[in-house]
């Protein structure tokens, strides 16, 4: 890749919202992406396209090679992080035709926002490019006109399907999916949308990414790996229960089926993080994630990396049978037979630094709006003991975090 030599300028900046700088961010619209940690200590803002590497498979090797060569013509140290995704699966689904397989975007101006301190870096942009970027469009916040489940007599086939799949020893788990379809009365604007995402205290990462008229958006629990000095951390999300009763943590805890499904996640992302680490550490047994309308099992990992990058790790781990199935080849199989093309709906997405650390995420509890439509997406994990109309009520209960954001329900 050759672009010439790439100027960098950064300065540090008083403490704005996320949601503010998004609002006067307008003029970028259909190229911002908006990334927040779990405690909201940190979040990433990136306006405008400075350099997009895009393409039609799912390529780690590629984005590491097009992102070094953009970092060798930089001309000085910087902070820049590259951000985005790898779509779940390779074929083609219409729902996510803006985006590229592999997605990733170094913005003009990237705001970086750590503990309430803002470092904003500028890409390729003159001093007065740099102090007129803002305007002050006005946010109007939409009205929901209808919802509607959109497939949810073939969710229903699929989970009876799979358990008899499972009986006949095909494969021990699978993750299966459903949609919803939210009709509001006017465009849904994405500076609204995380504003109302940073109005409760969910204990979850916030993405949203835009690409010319789709805006991708997540509110996940589930981490995929991050790589920090050396040091790689994941963990098991899986097993699930609504927070419906004073007994139901415990109740989670104690329940066959999700503590089965748990323990195949653990198992897998034990065997697929081998290659690169050394000095593994597993808890004996998971914890209890709470988050605002569900309790999770929740297993953290950690090892010392050896080799590979935040991106090939993230493509080794994907997908967990977590999001997948387990064995992981039999269950993509079956998925991609009953469902089609997933897009980013469970894709690894978040950032990669210049010395290849970062972290990716998994990207459920997620939608994909176009203009005033959005299409949710929620699923669970199946196992040969799951009953269709179960898994529909667990589904229906992970679809509450994006119809909370949409304003379907508080």
């Amino acid at each position: 890749m050759s672009t010439g030599n790439i100027q960098i300028k950064e300065q540090a900046g008083a403490y704005e919202s996320p949601a503010e700088l998004f609002k006067a961010a307008a003029r970028y619209k259909g190229e911002r992406y908006f990334y927040m940690n779990k405690d909201k200590s940190e979040w990433l803002i990136g306006l405008g396209h400075a350099y997009i590497i895009k393409d039609e498979s799912r390529n780690p090797e590629l984005i590491t090679e097009q992102f070094q060569a953009l970092l060798d013509q930089a001309e000085q140290p910087h902070h820049i992080r590259l951000f985005g995704g790898f779509q779940f699966d390779a074929g083609d689904s219409s729902l996510f035709d803006a985006f590229g397989h592999s997605h990733f975007i170094w913005p003009k101006i990237q705001i970086r926002c750590q503990h309430n301190q803002l470092t904003y870096t500028y890409t390729d942009m003159t001093d007065e490019e740099i102090l007129n970027w803002r305007s002050d469009d006005e946010v109007k916040a939409p009205v929901v006109q209808s919802v509607a489940n959109l497939n949810e007599g073939q969710f229903l086939h699929n989970v009876a399907t799979a358990v008899e799949a499972m009986k006949a020893e095909q494969f021990d788990k699978v993750v299966l999916s459903r949609q919803k379809k939210v009709v509001m009365d006017a465009p849904v604007d994405s500076a609204w949308l995380i504003e109302r995402g940073l109005q409760n205290e969910e204990y979850s990462y916030f993405l949203l990414l835009e690409e010319q008229e789709s805006t991708f958006v997540s509110r996940t629990p589930e981490q995929l790996v991050k790589v920090e000095d050396h040091q790689l951390s994941t963990n098991a999300i899986a097993g699930t229960m609504a927070r419906e009763g004073d007994q139901a943590a415990q109740k989670l805890m104690n329940d066959p089926k999700n503590r089965v499904e748990h323990d195949i996640v653990v198992r897998s992302i034990t065997a697929d993080i081998e290659p690169f680490t050394s000095r593994m550490n597993i808890p004996d047994a998971p914890e209890i994630m709470t988050n605002r309308f569900v309790y999770h099992l929740y297993t953290p990992i950690t090892a010392q990396l050896e080799k590979g990058n935040v991106l090939s790790i993230s493509h080794a781990l994907h997908p967990t049978p977590a999001l997948g199935g387990f064995p992981k080849e039999a269950a993509a199989t079956f998925i991609e037979q009953a469902e089609g093309d997933r897009g980013f709906y469970g894709a690894p997405m978040g950032y990669v630094t210049a010395d290849g650390e970062g972290e990716f995420v998994v990207a459920i509890r997620s939608m994909l709006i176009k203009e005033n439509i959005a299409v949710l997406f929620a699923g669970c994990g199946v196992v040969e003991d799951s009953v269709p109309e179960a898994e529909f009520d667990e589904t229906e209960t992970k679809f509450k975090p994006m119809l909370q954001l949409l304003g379907v329900t508080e």
